[in-house]
């Protein structure tokens, strides 16, 4: 279809006989813009790509994540001289 084609047809009277009403509540939305060094930008544009999906859907599910992940984590408090000791245990077996 060609562009004249294309403009002809969206001029054209719509049949909403059939249609239904979908009363479905939508949850709010937010727009963010930012901008991202190239290096990034393409290694979105190449993940979407991936993923079959456009780079907004991409950053929707990487944010998920992040949030999930986030959710999962656990603060601890140790002291300082325990945290050191298990730094040094496992420095040990990997030496």
């Amino acid at each position: 279809m060609n562009r004249d084609d294309a403009i002809e047809a969206a001029k054209q009277p719509i049949d909403w006989t059939d249609a239904t009403v979908d009363t479905t509540v939508r949850k709010a939305t937010m727009v963010y813009s930012t901008r991202l060094p190239d290096d990034l930008a393409t290694w979105l544009e190449d993940e979407a790509t991936r993923r079959g999906i456009n780079p907004s859907a991409a950053l929707r599910e990487l944010v998920a994540d992040a949030k999930r992940t986030a959710e999962q984590d656990k603060t601890v408090t140790v002291r300082l001289s325990e945290l050191h000791q298990v730094i040094n245990q496992i420095a040990d077996r990997a030496a």
